[in-house]
């Protein structure tokens, strides 16, 4: 039986050989869809404000990245873009620049920075400005 550990590192060594194998998909022909890709939602982009006068893309597929802080490649699952793009209306422009690891230290040095300098990132403005 293997750990969860193992079972994520073996998870992780498929999804980068599934990412080296994919060639640079257009996500606004349906012709050119693979098999795994996962379908955009088209009502749930709409909050972008590119919408109007830009073409949607009609799925999604696994984009490979390098993690700007620790240098490790990484993949942005189709699953997670679907989640970003419509459940947490991200930007359609955005992309993935950090792995977990780094996003989950980068949130708590965020959250420490604010604790001890509440006027550097106040929640609300409170000084004036002179």
């Amino acid at each position: 039986m293997k750990s969860g550990k193992q079972r994520r590192a073996e998870i992780k060594k498929l999804r980068k050989q599934k990412a080296a194998s994919h060639k640079e998909v257009n996500r606004f022909d349906l012709s050119c869809k693979p098999a795994d890709a996962v379908m955009a939602n088209i009502e749930a982009l709409q909050h972008n404000p590119r919408a109007a006068y830009t073409q949607m893309p009609l799925f999604y597929v696994d984009v490979p990245f390098t993690c700007k802080d620790c240098g490790s490649n990484e993949l942005w699952t189709a699953r997670q873009q679907k989640w970003w793009y419509e459940i947490a209306k991200g930007s359609i422009d955005s992309t993935a620049v950090r792995c977990r690891s780094c996003r989950k230290k980068e949130n708590i040095r965020k959250e420490k920075a604010r604790k001890t300098c509440p006027t550097v990132f106040p929640k609300k403005r409170c000084h004036k400005m002179v």
